[in-house]
């Protein structure tokens, strides 16, 4: 997700130094299952199940979300990842998509309700709204087999506001084994103290120029702020033993350092703009890795 200045101070964003990581960096060494190297490697399309594309209509709270899910080569059921992403998803990260698809996971991806031409109005709690729907959609009888979800394995990979979705709706869900936020978007923290009123006025100067969200600014800021309270991921992070990745470019969540000595949370800062421009092979290794490790 590409933004101009004025937005990096709302959505979390600073250009900031490398630190080192709270734990022990992630061997950026690829997996090779069977002698293959999942991220440089073509993969060898399963004669039965290959991996493919399908096209989704999810509904939520009457509107249609439109989105596909990549399904992984193979017969059976596979380990999957919702992918979330931000405002308005610029950066969609479909690299990573394709990346972990050839590691062996579905991937799906939508655009909520009011973004990039799916139906309803865009919003805050309708973004957590949405997740939830889809969610239910892939785990659901009907749609499950044919998606080959293995409804035991999903995790939700979420990024800037998508990351915040990500971590609220996914902390507390069943259906949900593992979470990990991208450069994460924290409204409770965003949304108070000094900066409250600043924020705000940038944040809404923002979203007039995003034609392709169905949105009212004011609307959008009121609803958020709204629900404040709801939204206190500091809280939800001390509190779960869910597995856990934050991977950020800023400084914004540093609260997380303290909980690093908890087995589920991998806190990390890496030295990158807010899109990880120049650590997509990074990013990709760094995922596929957390999830080899917390879904299989």
């Amino acid at each position: 997700m590409q933004k101009p200045y004025l937005i990096y101070i709302i959505l979390s964003i600073s250009t900031s130094f490398f630190l080192c990581s709270c734990k022990n960096q992630t061997s950026l060494a690829i997996d090779k299952p069977d002698g293959k190297d999942f991220f440089t490697q073509d993969e060898k399309p399963d004669s039965i199940s290959p991996a493919g594309i399908v096209e989704l209509q999810i509904p939520s709270s009457g509107s249609t979300l439109y989105g596909f899910a990549y399904t992984a080569n193979g017969e059976g059921l596979h380990p999957t990842v919702v992918l979330l992403h931000g405002l308005p998803g610029n950066e969609r990260n479909l690299d990573v998509a394709q990346n972990l698809r050839r590691g062996g996971y579905n991937v799906v991806y939508f655009n909520y309700r009011g973004s990039w031409g799916s139906e309803g109005k865009y919003s805050f709690p309708n973004n957590l709204e949405d997740t939830e729907a889809v969610i239910n959609y892939i785990t659901d009888s009907l749609n499950r087999g044919r998606l080959k979800v293995d409804t035991a394995r999903i995790a939700l990979i979420g990024h800037s506001m998508g990351a915040g979705v990500a971590l609220l709706n996914g902390i507390n869900n069943r259906n949900i084994k593992a979470v990990a936020g991208i450069s994460v978007f924290n409204p409770y923290t965003v949304l108070q103290g000094n900066s409250t009123a600043a924020n705000l006025l940038q944040l809404r100067e923002y979203i007039l120029t995003l034609g392709m969200l169905n949105t009212e600014a004011e609307a959008f800021l009121r609803e958020m702020v709204t629900h404040l309270n709801e939204y206190n991921i500091e809280q939800m992070v001390a509190t779960t033993q869910k597995p856990l990745l934050v991977i950020d470019e800023h400084k914004n969540n540093e609260y997380l350092a303290k909980y690093s000595k908890k087995e589920n949370l991998t806190y990390k800062i890496w030295d990158t703009d807010h899109a990880f421009t120049n650590r997509r092979v990074a990013l990709s290794i760094e995922l596929k890795s957390w999830l080899d490790q917390n879904l299989k």
